[in-house]
């Protein structure tokens, strides 16, 4: 019974996040009180895109005893950051250079938690970014991308370009459970990384698809 309720309660909040308008700290953190249960002992949380988002997962990570990381190609806005914001990120190890080329380095020989991408205002970079990041994730971990939207979704005031492809790949895996907030940050798009396989959206995968090749051959051949 006690499962059943918190199964609903979940449910409620996350609905009511779908349509809250909130930043980017207030999404981080929503996400990972929410996720709270499912992080290990001492959880890794990856953001790619230093600014003010990084106090609130520095915040998080003091709270669920999780190291943190913050990567951005821009030294003088970590500096900026680290000067302004003092010791409320004095637990965030920033990594400073093009996340294509930092990145394996940062994540290598460890398990992601949280993944939060909001870096170059391109598509293509955020899908590889992520690509480096993924044998890293497991059952449990969630990502949130900024500036990203479901492919229906319309955003005319906030161009969803980075999530443009990483959203339909993600919908298009059968772990990956999607969900849109679209006046979170400047849109953002949530996923948890599940381990039954059971979120493929059909626009993107037919697991019932059968390949009659036989009656094409006939066909073909006779």
């Amino acid at each position: 019974m006690i499962r059943i309720l918190r199964s609903i309660h979940r449910r409620i909040r996350e609905r009511f996040m779908e349509k809250r308008e909130c930043s980017q700290g207030e999404m981080i953190e929503w996400l990972l009180a929410d996720r709270s249960e499912c992080l290990g002992d001492h959880p890794v949380f990856v953001e790619i895109g230093s600014g003010v988002s990084t106090i609130h997962l520095s915040r998080c990570g003091r709270r669920l005893k999780a190291s943190v990381y913050s990567l951005d190609i821009n030294a003088e806005k970590i500096d900026a950051l680290r000067s302004k914001a003092g010791d409320r990120i004095a637990n965030v190890e920033f990594v400073v250079g093009n996340s294509l080329d930092i990145l394996p380095d940062v994540v290598e020989g460890k398990r992601i938690d949280f993944l939060f991408l909001d870096s170059a205002a391109s598509a293509l970079h955020t899908l590889h970014e992520f690509l480096i990041c993924e044998p890293h994730l497991h059952p449990g971990a969630c990502v949130l991308i900024d500036n990203a939207a479901m492919p229906a979704e319309k955003r005319p005031l906030s161009p969803a370009r980075k999530g443009k492809i990483l959203v339909p790949y993600l919908l298009a895996s059968s772990h990956w459970k999607v969900r849109s907030h679209p006046r979170a940050g400047g849109s953002m798009v949530s996923a948890i990384y599940c381990a039954d396989a059971d979120f493929a959206d059909p626009d993107y995968e037919n697991p019932r698809h059968v390949d009659h090749w036989q009656e094409h051959f006939d066909i073909a051949f006779r």
